[in-house]
Parts: C-alpha cells; structure tokens; sequence
C-alpha cells in the first residue's frame, strides 16, 4: 500500500475519533431542528406511543428562530476590506485586491456557500466551505473560486487543531459518494474498492452500487533559506537565486537564515491507491469552518448550536401538545341530556341532529323538567395549559429572543423602543454571526494569499466595485518607466496586505435607504430639489432609472453648453 495511503488512513480514523462526540451532537441537533425522522421525541416513548395507538405532535418551536438568523445574515452580510500593510504595497493596488475578491464571490456565487456554512453553524454547531480553483476553458489560465460544502459531517479535520479557524490543522478529509459506474469512467485502471476504514463510523459505508472516496489535504514540512539585505529587502535563496547571484546583481547581504515552514499537499484516494495528486498553491488548507459557540470542559473541545440547550424544553412542550390533544379528543363528544319522554315522537329529528343543520328541535315540555342541554365540553386541565406556557418561554429564555424581536407586538409603542429591543435579543446570537465573520476573514486572507499565485501572467481581470459595477483591468503588464527601465504595472506579486471585516447592510439596502434619505430632504429643502433630484434617481432601482438619468445628464450638458455659449456672446458684446 502506498505510504501516503496508509498514514491517509491513519489520519482519518485518528480524525474520525477526535470529532465523533462532537458529530454525534450535531447530527442530533440538526434532526432535531428540521424534524427529520420524528427527531423530535425520544425514540423509545415515541415508538411505544405509536404501538398503543396514541398521538405523537411535534410542534417546532426552533425552526422559526434558525430561520429568522439566517434572515438577518441575508440583510446584513459580513463584509471584507482589503488594506495595505507594508511599504510596498499601496491603496490602489489594495482596491484592485477588493474588486477582485468581490468578483470571485460574485461568479461563486458565495453568498449560497456562506449561507449553507452558516446555517449549519446555528442548527448544529458545524459548518463548513471551501476555496478551489479551476483552469478557464480554452487557456492555461487559472482561476479561483468558493464552493459550499452541502454535508458538514463529510469533512474530518485534524483534532489537534486549537486556532478556532483551524488553521494550525495539519489535515484534513473530506469524503464523497460517487456511483461505481462513474468511478469507473474517471478512473478506469484504478481498483473499486471503498475507502471507508470503519464502517460503523457516522452512517453506513458500504453501498451496492457507490464508491466511497477522500480528498486529502496535509502539510508537508520544508525548510528554506531566507537573507535579508542592506535594503532592508527579505529575499527567499533559491538554486536559482543564490548569495553569489545577489553579490552579481550588486546586492549585499546583512544576514540569512533557515525558516521552518511547509507547503499543502492534496491528493484524492480510495481505500489502496492514489487516484490523483498535486501540490495546492495556497499555504493553508482550503476548507473553510463555520463554528458555533466554542467551549472547553474537562479538557474536551465543545461547539454548541444555537438551539441545543431549548431541546429539553421543546421535547416538554411537545408532550404537553399531544397531552392536551390527547385530553380532548379522547373525551366522549357532548351529548344532549334529556328525558326519553321529552323527545317521544321527535326521535328522528333528535337522531340526526349531529348531521342536519334545522331550524329548531321540538321537544315535549313536561312539568319539574328543563328544556334539553348538552353536557359540558370536556376543557384542557389548567396543569397542562400551564405547563405549555411555561416551556414556550423556556424555549425563548434559552435563545434569548422574545416578543419583539421575532416580529409579535408587545408593549413597545414607538419605533425606537421596538428597535432597541430587537437589538438587545440580537446580542445574544451575535456570536453566531461574529464566527461567520472569522471564517470569511480567513477565506480573504487565503485568496490574498492565492491571488499572486493563480494570477501570476499578464492577462485582463474582470473586477466588481463596491456598487457591483463591474469592469477590467490589466495585471502583471511589462512597461517601461520615464529612464527605460523595465517594470510591471498592476503587479500582483508586489506588497502585502491584510483584512478588515464589518457587518452591515448590503449595498442595495444602502443605496435604497439613501434615496429615501434624498426624497427626505427634498421636502423640508425644496430649494435643493434640482440638485437631489438627479441623485434620487441615479440610486433608484426602479424600471427606466438609468434611462431617465442619463437623459437628464444630457440635459444638464445642453444647458450648461448654452450658458457657455450666452457667455461668450455677452463678451463679445461689451
């Protein structure tokens, strides 16, 4: 067996081991929250329920507050600002770094990945998604781009990892199902043989009629030479790029040293042979987590879903829905209670009056007797109804979310105070959003990281400004400066940069809210309104906006033609 297969194997069961307390949990909190397999009743009392012929209700009370998070992410989304950090670097070439991370999110579409992430982050505790790159077609040219990661329990990280990023893992897996018939396509010299090491391992492995295969990423140590020079520059030394290439060149060498550091290694395999392998150019593993709320107790890592603590309460209140299902559908209908010789003669009308819509019923009126009544309607115990309350408000007490903030009216009359209490309940699940936050950071820090790589030749990017206008620009272009010497504009290579994250609106929400604010200003500054106006509808979305704006920007160029034109005649004249 090849060597990188079987310590891969290695690695994976060791993997396996580490995360299986913490994939059992998820695995329980995401049936849980979306009821898939009545996951919300203990199997044992709900299989013995069902074999007495007795209701089991689940009424999901947690759905609606995983919804509403990932509502709030849709209209707040965490953003990325490229910033330069070194003297070599600069604004301009930051702000081609930003106008093209928006682009590769843009064709990714990674809002999907982003939001399936995190979704899972709050309705199980563990998320994940990915950076990738692919060759553009008819071109050796690379490019990158963020899928998502449908299955989070098919990724299998290293569970040393202590970074909450995960960035100090050494490895990772993540596993994927393809039918026999398309293994064989792809890989036709290759064996079918499944790469699952333990089939009792979250689900079944072995399948008739699908392989089970691994992609593979680990780091592998190296070492290299680093020299700083009297400029201040740290150059790498290199079989091609050595001390006496340097002194050449007119460098001179303050100092060098051997740095410990590794490249990533990928390859994909099944359970005996590699099936393909290369080197990934980025210098961290390219899957991307989205955790929940992390904790360490007796030692052990923890990540806790949004709603794992509310289970216990929503298990109650659904026991407490089917008893008071139960209580009233178990109860004999309302009768009539009457004397027989009230209704001699009328029998049919009384027999069928459950069925016939009449009028009225006729009955005999006897002396010492009432007229007919029905018995009292059997009521739900106050117990039960009482219980039902207070586990709907053990449910929100956990989530911290009430009233207010889920949309319901309460005491609050004005606007502010609404809004202050929908920003207080926020703050109790803002965690969730932060950590979404720290994985894009880390996903942007990666493809800084990639970008000089993957767009290492001279060739035209599409780009996205913060407006989601899009255009091109040329990188990595050779030119001459004013002497003759050689350089290269837009180079990529150049600098280096950082991140800074903000939640907030997204742009369409900004630009909606400033025309609102122009509208506004209109009214109370109609002396402005020639001024506003052609703004207002510059930043509309509404049908034939851009039309009409660059009609009156025509305009506005006419008049301002004809004033310079009156101008000249006037000067003429004197």
């Amino acid at each position: 067996m090849n060597e990188i297969v079987k310590e891969g194997k290695e690695r994976y069961k060791i993997a396996t081991e580490g995360w299986r307390d913490i994939y059992d949990k998820a695995a329980s909190d995401l049936k849980f929250v979306y009821d898939i397999d009545s996951g919300q009743w203990p199997e044992k009392t709900r299989t013995q329920r069902e074999k007495d012929g007795r209701p089991v209700i689940t009424v999901n009370k947690l759905q609606k507050f995983v919804r509403q998070l990932r509502g709030d992410l849709q209209q707040n989304r965490p953003r990325i600002k490229v910033i330069p950090v070194d003297d070599k670097a600069d604004v301009n070439m930051a702000e081609l770094y930003n106008g093209l991370i928006r682009q590769i999110e843009y064709l990714s579409s990674a809002s999907i990945a982003y939001d399936t992430a995190y979704m899972h982050a709050i309705s199980c505790s563990i998320g994940f998604f990915r950076l990738a790159t692919r060759r553009l077609d008819n071109s050796w040219d690379q490019e990158i781009f963020i899928k998502r990661i449908l299955n989070p329990f098919s990724v299998k990280y290293d569970p040393s990892a202590v970074e909450f990023v995960l960035e100090d893992a050494n490895w990772c897996f993540i596993e994927e199902l393809i039918p026999k018939k398309d293994f064989c396509r792809q890989y036709p010299k290759a064996e079918v043989q499944d790469f699952g090491g333990n089939e009792t391992l979250f689900g079944d492995w072995l399948y008739q009629d699908k392989v089970r295969i691994a992609e593979y990423f680990w780091k592998e140590p190296i070492k290299k030479e680093i020299a700083q020079l009297t400029t201040g520059e740290i150059v790498e030394l290199t079989k091609d790029y050595t001390i006496e290439k340097i002194k050449e060149l007119g460098g001179e060498i303050l100092r060098e040293r051997t740095v410990d550091t590794h490249k990533v290694k990928w390859c994909k395999f099944n359970g005996v042979e590699i099936l393909e392998e290369s080197d990934w150019a980025g210098k961290d593993i390219p899957i991307i987590p989205v955790l929940g709320d992390e904790i360490v107790a007796g030692g052990k890592k923890h990540y806790l879903s949004l709603i794992r603590g509310a289970k216990g309460p929503a298990e109650m209140y659904n026991y407490w829905s089917t008893a008071a299902t139960e209580t009233v559908a178990l109860a004999p209908k309302a009768p009539f209670i009457i004397d027989h010789r009230q209704v001699k003669g009328f029998e049919p009308e009384w027999e069928d009056a459950n069925v016939t819509n009449r009028p009225y019923l006729r009955y005999n009126a006897i002396q010492g007797l009432g007229k007919p009544e029905r018995e009292r309607q059997t009521e739900i115990p106050s117990a039960i109804m009482a219980m039902l309350q207070t586990t709907a408000f053990d449910i929100e007490d956990h989530l911290g979310r009430y009233e207010s903030s889920k949309g319901e009216t309460s005491n609050e009359r004005s606007g502010k105070a609404i809004l202050a209490r929908i920003a207080q309940s926020d703050k109790g699940t803002y965690t969730f959003v932060d950590n979404l936050t720290r994985a894009i950071v880390y996903a942007g820090r990666q493809m800084i990281d990639l970008i000089p790589k993957i767009y290492d030749t001279q060739r035209a990017l599409r780009i996205m400004g913060e407006d989601e206008q899009q255009g091109m620009v040329n990188v990595n272009v050779p030119v001459l400066d004013g002497e003759g010497n050689a350089g290269v504009a837009n180079d990529l290579s150049v600098g280096k940069y950082d991140l800074i994250a903000t939640v907030g609106s997204s742009f369409g929400s900004k630009r909606q809210e400033m025309v609102e604010f122009l509208i506004g200003v209109m009214q109370y500054a109609p002396q402005l309104a020639m001024i506003i106006a052609p703004l207002a509808i510059k930043y509309s979305d509404y049908p034939g906006a851009k039309e009409l704006f660059a009609e009156i920007e025509k305009e506005k160029e006419k008049m301002q033609a004809q004033e310079m034109q009156e101008g000249g005649q006037g000067g003429g004249a004197r």
